[in-house]
């Protein structure tokens, strides 16, 4: 089993971290298939792929079973379905994994049908976010398998961008020095 855990990692967290730990606990046998988004992916603040990389290997580094992926490093932002039939050519009975929040923005994404059809989702349920039977009711009309993992650390990449001091609890020692290092994610100075 091989699972695929994407997302920009800008930073990565601890949450990102304790997600890997939990879907280590629950699946002993899985290789945990970290992918950053490229550069090319369209979003605000993203700093260079170099760095989020760079991160990650520092925070998996102590973990055997995670192995942190380069597919889009390089190329450009062609959506998750076509990273996983790409990963898929290489690793064997993928899943994806993704948060309850960003599951109702599912219907947005490229090829959405055609991801729920092929590949099977486990769900982090941050929070108690999301029922499984919320879930199967909105996608009742497409081919899924949904398996719900719960999940509660109220970390945000996004809180932490912006003050890396006040949220360094929120980063592996690690992490937090790389950031400072190389000086990412300045504080906005306002005039």
């Amino acid at each position: 089993m091989h699972i695929v855990f994407g997302g920009s990692f800008n930073p990565p967290t601890k949450a990102h971290l304790h997600i890997v730990e939990t879907l280590h606990e629950k699946f002993k046998d899985a290789t945990i298939l970290v992918l950053p988004v490229g550069d090319d992916y369209k979003k605000p603040e993203l700093i260079s792929f170099f760095h989020r990389k760079n991160m990650l290997d520092l925070l998996f580094s102590q973990k055997p079973y995670v192995k942190v992926l380069e597919n889009e490093k390089e190329r450009a932002y062609q959506g998750t379905l076509y990273s996983l039939n790409e990963l898929n050519t290489t690793y064997k009975n993928l899943y994806f994994v993704i948060g309850s929040d960003n599951l109702m923005d599912l219907f947005t994404w490229i090829e959405y049908k055609k991801l729920l059809a092929n590949y099977p989702f486990i769900i982090m349920n941050r929070n108690h976010y999301l029922k499984k039977e919320e879930a199967e009711k909105i996608f009742k009309d497409i081919p899924h398998q949904f398996e719900f993992v719960e999940f509660d650390m109220p970390i945000s990449s996004t809180k932490v961008r912006e003050n890396i001091e006040k949220s360094k609890d929120s980063l592996t020692k690690r992490v937090h020095v790389y950031i400072k290092k190389h000086k990412l994610y300045k504080e906005q100075k306002h005039v």
